[in-house]
C-alpha cells in the first residue's frame, strides 16, 4: 500500500480525534512508534491492522471507517494529482479517467498497486465503476467519490449494484450528479479494461 494512504490516515485521526489517538491505535495494531512515509510502499497487512484498529477504537464496521476516511482524503488527493488533472473536468470527469491519469503514474512506482477502474458514461449526469482489487475496500472508494464531490462542488448519489464484500467478482459503483453541464466526451477514454 502507498504511503501516501498512511500519512493521509494520520491525518484523518488527527483531525477527527487528535494525535494521542493515533498513537494509540498504532500501539492497538500492534505497531507502536512506526513512522510512515508518503514516498514508501508498507505491507496491506499494515492497513488492515490499522482499520480493525480503528474499528475497535470508535465501534464502528469497517466499511463505514474507510467511507469516512475516503471522504476525507479525497480533496488532499485531487490536489496531490493536480498536475494530471484537466482543469475543465467536473467531477465526471475526473472519475472517468483516473484510471488513465493518477493510477497509470502510481504504478510507476515499485509495489504499487492502487485498484482497477473500469469506467462507463452512461449518460450526462451518470458513470458507472466497476472497481476490482484483492483488497475489497470498495467502501474507501465510496468515500473518495463523496469528498471529490464536495471538492468539485457537485452534488452527487453514490450507488452499488454489486460488491466484492458480499461475494460478488467485482464492484459495481453508480456516481449520478443532481446536474450535469452539456457533456462532451473526455479526449482520454470512455472504459478501461479491468484485467
Amino acid at each position: 500500500m502507498h504511503g501516501l494512504i498512511f500519512t493521509e490516515l494520520r491525518k484523518y485521526v488527527e483531525a477527527r480525534f487528535d494525535h494521542a489517538t493515533w498513537e494509540k491505535l498504532l500501539d492497538l495494531a500492534g505497531q507502536k512508534h512506526k513512522l510512515y512515509m508518503a514516498s514508501t510502499v508498507y505491507p496491506d497487512s499494515d492497513i488492515l491492522a490499522l482499520v480493525t484498529g480503528a474499528c475497535e477504537m470508535t465501534g464502528l464496521p469497517a466499511g463505514a471507517v474507510l467511507e469516512d476516511f475516503g471522504e476525507f482524503i479525497a480533496p488532499d488527493l485531487v490536489e496531490q494529482y493536480k498536475f494530471l488533472v484537466n482543469p475543465s473536468w467536473r467531477l465526471l470527469d475526473f472519475l472517468a479517467n483516473t484510471e488513465e491519469t493518477i493510477h497509470k503514474i502510481v504504478r510507476f512506482h515499485k509495489g504499487v498497486t492502487p485498484p482497477r477502474l473500469a469506467t462507463t458514461r452512461v449518460a450526462d449526469d451518470k458513470i458507472v465503476i466497476t472497481y476490482t482489487s484483492m483488497r475489497k475496500m470498495c467502501p474507501l472508494l465510496k468515500g473518495i467519490v463523496k469528498g471529490a464531490a464536495r471538492y468539485y462542488k457537485e452534488e452527487a448519489s453514490v450507488s452499488e449494484s454489486r460488491c466484492m464484500l458480499q461475494g460478488d467478482s467485482e464492484c459495481v459503483v453508480t456516481v449520478q450528479v443532481a446536474s450535469a453541464r452539456s457533456y462532451a466526451e473526455p479526449a482520454l477514454h470512455k472504459s478501461v479494461s479491468s484485467s
